[in-house]
């Protein structure tokens, strides 16, 4: 067993875009942080999401004005601190005689959405402006999405947000930005218990390592940012005026692309939408949002979700899909922040997605982040550090997350780091356009002039290289294969497990596995992904 002398300023709890915002934040104020994550970073709801960077228009409907503008802010400023990370997407939403909300309805919505976004493009890089919403008629929308059902179409509108090709990469930016300043982050090491020392005020963590043994870490103030786990560290915990964490399972599928280059938003007989999303030359299909009652541990997707969605998919959709057609599935539980124990049954879609701070009066410098969503992090991080940050007292920096821009978005212009790098590297246009895509500023180091060939190429034409794959497997905490291929590259979350990555390229496998066993002794087996 091994413990730490001088206490950290403050430990995290949990890997994911919670945690990695609340990491960065209060590193850039000067706090000595560490975080803890029992599985990979980005390896819990975070690699379950939509890909997508929104403003939360359907939270209109319950008049969640501030919650709207809160994520259209925050929207702009991840557009502007990681521009390489997402890219514009435009929303077709069909309108027929039946829907509901109407087109007059649904006309105010978008014109206040607009006006809450009145500052969308302030600062931001010219390719990732953002126009106002516009209406379709009925043989435009027809011409724009043919999948469409024709009858009863009166129109589509059409909006625009941001995708997030590779949430798990930019949570984990987040993460080593944080690292490259000095904080301290260790993946697959589980916390099995926090004691607080009454007089001294330090909190000691006891956690199991990724090698077995028994850690201990002292700290002044903790954080509970385990998500759907969050509670599970607070059973002792029976206040009745605590909030609890309700658990919404979200479920995504992955098949050939069936929408073209917008996503369109389609609604289930109950009046919920789903989404059918581009992404990488495929579409992604969802999510649901039913309630969960079990364990997160034990959370498998349910094969009558999968093929639920395929039934909203030939409801909204003139196509039909078979369970063979889909390539991947993937899902997740997001956690949601209830009031009461007062549940309704399958309710979890009108529940608020609103972030709760709190603090236990039983245990000063203990706080816990409950529900919020990924776009608005950043500000419950900024949020909850100036709650830390008074309790610790001393001479912190003031908050500076929304002008910082990340290790790999600290460029001025996309344009300019092109003519850089293609003036000095002499590649092609098209590889650093893929670097600099992926990695950002980052995209130098992923570039070698020994290194022409890809070592793999996937399905949908992407390329991979020896020189990325060795510098992540180097400098990123890669400890399991499932790491490099689902939440650094991205290499296998296109419906491929390790096992099937590249049987059709056998050369390709065989230099890819040599290449990694060479530098990277994996400690844990790869995860399986249901397919």
């Amino acid at each position: 067993m091994s413990e730490q002398r001088q206490p950290f300023d403050l430990a995290i709890i949990g890997g994911g875009i919670s945690g990695a915002c609340l990491l960065w934040d209060s590193t850039l104020r000067g706090m000595n942080v560490l975080l803890l994550e029992k599985n990979d970073f980005a390896s819990g709801t975070t690699q379950a999401t939509s890909k997508l960077i929104h403003g939360g228009l359907r939270y209109l409907k319950n008049f969640e004005f501030g919650l709207v503008r809160e994520s259209l802010k925050e929207r702009r400023l991840l557009a502007r601190l990681a521009p390489h990370s997402i890219r514009p997407m435009p929303f077709l939403h069909p309108i027929y005689r039946n829907s509901k909300p109407g087109r007059l309805m649904f006309a105010i919505g978008l014109w206040l959405y607009d006006l809450l976004s009145f500052d969308r493009n302030r600062g931001v890089p010219r390719h990732l402006r953002l126009p106002r919403h516009r209406w379709l008629s009925r043989q435009d929308a027809l011409q724009t999405e043919p999948t469409l059902h024709a009858e009863g179409l009166q129109g589509a509108y059409v909006y625009y947000d941001y995708q997030n090709v590779n949430p798990e990469r930019l949570c984990c930016d987040f993460i080593f930005s944080a690292v490259e300043r000095g904080a301290t982050a260790h993946n697959y090491t589980e916390v099995k218990g926090i004691n607080r020392d009454p007089l001294s005020g330090i909190h000691t963590l006891s956690a199991i390592n990724s090698d077995g043994k028994l850690v201990k870490f002292r700290a002044k103030s903790v954080i509970n940012a385990a998500g759907p786990w969050a509670d599970m560290l607070e059973r002792a915990d029976s206040s009745p005026n605590r909030k609890r964490i309700v658990r919404s399972m979200g479920i995504h599928l992955i098949t050939q692309n069936l929408a073209g280059d917008q996503t369109v938003v389609l609604h289930r007989k109950d009046g919920s939408h789903f989404f059918v999303v581009p992404w990488r030359n495929y579409s992604l299909i969802g999510t649901t949002d039913s309630l969960y009652e079990g364990h997160p541990d034990q959370f498998k997707i349910p094969e009558s979700e999968i093929q639920g969605l395929l039934d909203d998919v030939a409801h909204g959709l003139n196509t039909r899909l078979r369970r063979e057609d889909v390539l991947a599935v993937y899902g997740g539980l997001r956690p949601l922040v209830e009031e009461s124990k007062a549940v309704k049954q399958h309710d979890s879609y009108s529940k608020s997605r609103k972030t709760e701070i709190e603090t236990d009066a039983t245990r000063p410098g203990y706080f816990s982040v409950l529900g919020g969503k990924y776009t608005t992090s950043r500000h419950l991080a900024e949020q909850t550090i100036d709650r830390v940050a008074q309790f610790l007292g001393g001479n912190f920096k003031q908050c500076s997350t929304a002008t910082t821009a990340l290790r790999t978005g600290d460029f001025e212009s996309q344009t300019l780091l092109k003519q850089k790098l293609f003036l000095e590297k002499r590649y092609s246009r098209r590889r650093i356009e893929l670097m600099i895509a992926r990695y950002g500023l980052l995209a130098e180091r992923m570039l070698s002039p020994d290194d022409i060939r890809p070592i793999a190429t996937l399905d949908n034409g992407e390329e991979y290289f020896a020189t990325e794959i060795g510098t992540i497997l180097r400098t990123e905490m890669v400890r399991n294969p499932s790491d490099l291929l689902l939440r650094r590259t991205g290499l296998g979350t296109a419906g491929q497990s390790f096992e099937k990555l590249f049987e059709s390229r056998r050369a390709q496998k065989t230099r890819l596995i040599a290449h990694i066993a060479a530098r990277k002794p994996f400690a844990r087996p790869p995860e399986r992904i249901a397919v």
